[in-house]
This record gives structure tokens, sequence and C-alpha cells, in this order.
């Protein structure tokens, strides 16, 4: 980049670190290799949305931030190079050895494990302290107002859980596999993913609200044997030991710990919402178009609007409803194209069986439907 567009890139950054998403998100649009990047997608979805986040979307924020702080001479970011260098070795050595043979470039793989691989992620922000060393060294401003929350977070235990389906308002209900309790955790949409009975690992974390529990970031499905394993380790490395055990065993592919989609509002991948929201005749076709660069997510999300507005779409849709009304341009297009007289109830029926903050954009839609009447 030109020195000009470094410039940009720092201010930026040090406007995330304050909490100013606005000016965050003015200098991110400003550098052109940027505009259509994931991380512009989530400031454009944090400023979109800043008057209904609530205190643990500004938590998962400020855990993004951090594990994506590479700064030289600071703690946060050797510590972060240091889990990287543990998860590429440990997990993805696939993707190493791949690019040697190929003649590919190792530094596209590194890059590549520390934007999208869930263990990375875990290992940087809780076992390798990056978390608790960016809140020392870089939060600050009205992003400040939320580090103790954050702080919370700092060093959650992983556990593994059995999904048993939906609870009371607005969780799912978990069975801990490491004493069989019941437990029930804020529903952002990870129960979608997988099945009732299914199992997962995770983190649990304080939410600042009610219900009072929730993951830090969506859960990783996977196998009982190795949930059960994580869940009743002693030793604070021994959730990645049993990952790596599961490699080695053939009972886990590493291509599995990769996302292409980080959320911050919702657990629902772009990409699941894109299923979701697209006919499965035209999905093939669809995902071509997203390849070339048409905004099909925000397209996927308003056709899942617009059946949730007429009252098309089952209870067990809910999730996918409410991160259709988080997308930045999902929510332009209906406030424009779909609210109407009559839907009303539908759009109450919605806000109901999400949280906040998909529920306070519901209610919005509830409320200029009756306007509208």
């Amino acid at each position: 980049m030109t020195a000009e567009l470094t410039a940009f890139f720092e201010r930026g950054a040090a406007a995330e670190r304050v909490g100013d998403v606005d000016e965050a998100l003015m200098y991110h649009r400003s550098i052109p290799m940027f505009r259509r990047s994931r991380h512009g997608a989530l400031l454009e979805q944090l400023a979109a949305a800043k008057a209904e986040v609530t205190p643990w979307v500004m938590v998962r924020w400020i855990v993004y931030q951090a594990i994506r702080c590479e700064e030289r001479g600071s703690y946060a970011g050797r510590r972060l190079r240091g889990a990287t260098r543990d998860a590429v070795e440990s997990f993805h050595g696939d993707l190493l050895d791949a690019a040697y043979a190929e003649g590919g470039d190792p530094v596209k793989v590194v890059a590549e494990v520390m934007g999208e691989s869930w263990v990375c992620h875990q290992l940087a922000a809780h076992d390798y302290g990056v978390l608790a060393a960016f809140l020392d060294e870089f939060v600050a401003g009205e992003l400040a107002e939320h580090a103790e929350l954050a702080r919370s977070w700092v060093g959650a235990p992983m556990g593994g859980y059995r999904i048993e389906g939906p609870g009371s308002a607005c969780t799912v209900a978990l069975r801990d596999l490491s004493d069989d309790e019941p437990v029930e955790v804020l529903d952002l949409g990870a129960a979608c993913l997988v099945g009732t009975g299914d199992t997962v690992i995770g983190r649990l974390v304080p939410t600042g609200a009610t219900p009072t529990l929730m993951f830090d970031i969506a859960p990783l499905p996977i196998d009982e044997p190795t949930a059960t394993e994580v869940a009743q380790c002693s030793s604070r490395g021994g959730w990645s030991e049993a990952l790596a055990k599961a490699i080695d065993d053939g009972r886990l592919d590493p291509a599995s710990l990769l996302r292409e989609d980080y959320e911050l509002m919702s657990d629902i991948p772009s990409l699941e919402l894109l299923a979701f929201g697209t006919k499965p005749t035209e999905l093939a076709r669809v995902m071509a178009q997203l390849r070339e660069g048409r905004d099909e997510i925000g397209r996927a999300a308003f056709r899942i609007l617009r059946l949730a507005s007429v009252g098309l779409l089952e209870d067990e849709a809910a999730p996918y409803v409410g991160a259709a009304s988080l997308n930045v341009h999902a929510h332009e297009h209906a406030q424009k194209r779909i609210l109407a007289t009559g839907q009303q109830a539908h759009w109450l029926r919605w806000a109901e069986l999400v949280p906040a903050p998909a529920r306070t954009r519901l209610m919005g839609f509830a409320a200029a439907s009756s306007d509208a009447a």
C-alpha cells in the first residue's frame, strides 16, 4: 500500500480501538482493496446497528480486534504470532505441506489460519492471553466501557456440550458433558447448524444481560467422544490436545476448523444464510455470482425477510430471520419494499423468538408496519 493508504489503515484501527465505528468505516472505505472485505462488512453492520447493539456484541467486537492485532513491539501481537505458529503446526500442517508441494506461498497459509481458523482464534484469545493483552494495551475511549465484561471472558474454560433443543425464551438447552448437568445459553442460531443430540465444544461466557451465558464465538460441531474428552480434561491446554488427537485418529478433518465467516451479532454464518434463503435449484448459480462479486448474501437475507413478513416460515427459522434482519442491505431494502399493512403481527412474532439486537430490529419492523397501516 502507499504511505497514504497505510496512514488510513492506522487511523481506522485507532478509531476501532476507541469505539468510533463511523470513523473506522470511513477510513476502511478509503482503501480500495478493502472495500469488499469481511472486516468492512462487520464495520458496516456495527455502524448501522450502533443504537441497538448489546454489551456482548461489543465484547465480541473487542475479541475480533484482538485476534487481528499484529502490532510489532506489542505483547498482544507477539502472543498472537505465537498462537498462529502453534495452530499451523498442530492443526493446519496439511495446508503448509500443500503449499510447499504446489509451489504456493506459506505466508498465505499463515494469513488464512490467522483469519479463519476457529482453533487459532481460541488459542490466541484465551490460551495465549491475546485478549487480556489487547485490553491492557489498546482498548480506550468508549470501547473501554465494555472492558470489564470483556475481562470476565478472559480464560473461560473450553467445554463440551450436547444440544438438547430449544430452551426457555431465546435460549438453547445444552447438556454439559463434564457433569451431565443442564445449562441454557443465549440462542444465536448455532443449534440450527447441528441436530438435536449432536455435540459441540466452546467457551461459555457472561452476556452482561439475561440470559446470563452464551458462547464467546459460535461453537464447533464435533464428534461426541472428542467433545466428552474436551469436557472432562483437567489441564488448560487439554482441549487442543484432544483436537490434535482427533485429527491424528482421522475423526476430525482439519478443514472443518476453517470458517470463512466471522459473525458478531449472530452465530449463523453468511454462507448458511445464503443457502437458507436460496432455492436449491438456484444455489449453484447464486454461489457463482457471489464469487463474481455480487452481494448475494444481502439478496438472500432480503428473501428471508420477505417470506417472514407474510408468515411463510416456521418458528424454527427464527435465527435465520434474526440474522437476516441484521444484514445492512436486506434491512434497507425491507424498509423500502416489504413493510406494509397487516404485517405487524408477523414481525412481533419473530421478535419474541430472537434476542437483541435482532429483536430490536424486528420490533422496528413491527412499528413501521403499524405506521404503514
